[in-house]
C-alpha cells in the first residue's frame, strides 16, 4: 500500500512540474550581427545567454556605463510573446550579457555623425554631373515609408549602369555608409541637425526610414 501511493504522488508530482517548466521555455532564431553601436541600459538584468536563465547583471546598477552591442537574437516563449534580445558589453568586456532591446537606448557622438554626414554630401557633391543630378533624382523619390535598405538598393542599382570608375568608387562608399549609419543619420536629421550641437547625446526613438534622411541630404547637397 505505501508503495503504491509513493507512485500515484511521484505521478501527481510529474504533472504540476511539468507545465511550469514548458511556461519558462525560451526558443532562440535568427541570430544576427549588429554594426557595433554604443547604448546605455535603462533598466533590466543582463543574461548570461539568450535562454535568458541566469542573471549576470542589474542593469539599474550601471546608468552610466556604455554599452556596445555586437548581436541580436530572436526570442519566443512557450506562451507566444516575441522579442528581440542584444549582446553588449562595455569597453573593458567585464560587464556583459544579454539584455532586450527596448532597455537600450543609443548613444550618439553627434560630431562624429555630423563629419559623416558632411562626408556623405561631399560624396555626391564630388560626382560628375550627370551622376550626381541621379542621385539627387533618387533622394527626391524616397517616399514617407520606404526603409533605409531601399535607398542602398536603390543607389546600387545606379551602379550597375555607371562607367566612371571614380564615380563607381563614391557610389560604393556612399552605400557603405548608409547601410552602417544610415538609421543614425536619419534620426538626427529627424530630431533636427541644428538643435544637436557637438557632444554626446542620448535619442531613445530610432525607426529604419530612409525619407527624413533623403531630405536631410537634400538640403545640404549642392
Amino acid at each position: 500500500m505505501i508503495t503504491s501511493l509513493t507512485v500515484i504522488c511521484s505521478a501527481a508530482t510529474l504533472l504540476v512540474v511539468t507545465p511550469t517548466s514548458f511556461a519558462n521555455s525560451t526558443y532562440v532564431s535568427g541570430t544576427h550581427q549588429l554594426t557595433t553601436a554604443s547604448y546605455r541600459a535603462v533598466s533590466g538584468y543582463l543574461y548570461r545567454s539568450p535562454k535568458l536563465i541566469t542573471k549576470l547583471h542589474n542593469a539599474d546598477n550601471y546608468p552610466l556605463t556604455t554599452f556596445y552591442a555586437s548581436k541580436s537574437v530572436n526570442i519566443t516563449r512557450s506562451n507566444g510573446n516575441r522579442a528581440v534580445y542584444y549582446y553588449v558589453k562595455n569597453g573593458n568586456g567585464k560587464i556583459h550579457g544579454w539584455i532586450w532591446r527596448g532597455y537600450l537606448v543609443r548613444v550618439i557622438n553627434i560630431t562624429q555623425q555630423r563629419q559623416q554626414i558632411n562626408h556623405l554630401v561631399s560624396l555626391i557633391d564630388s560626382m560628375t554631373t550627370s551622376n550626381h543630378n541621379r542621385v539627387v533624382s533618387l533622394l527626391k523619390k524616397i517616399k514617407t515609408h520606404d526603409p533605409i535598405s531601399t535607398l542602398s538598393k536603390e543607389i546600387q542599382t545606379i551602379s550597375q549602369s555607371i562607367n566612371n570608375s571614380l564615380d563607381l568608387t563614391k557610389l560604393s562608399q556612399i552605400t557603405s555608409i548608409i547601410k552602417s549609419d544610415g538609421q543614425t543619420m536619419s534620426t538626427i536629421f529627424q530630431n533636427g541637425l541644428d538643435k544637436l550641437y557637438t557632444g554626446i547625446v542620448v535619442i531613445h526613438h530610432f525607426n529604419n526610414r530612409a525619407f527624413a534622411l533623403a531630405q536631410g541630404l537634400l538640403n545640404l547637397i549642392h
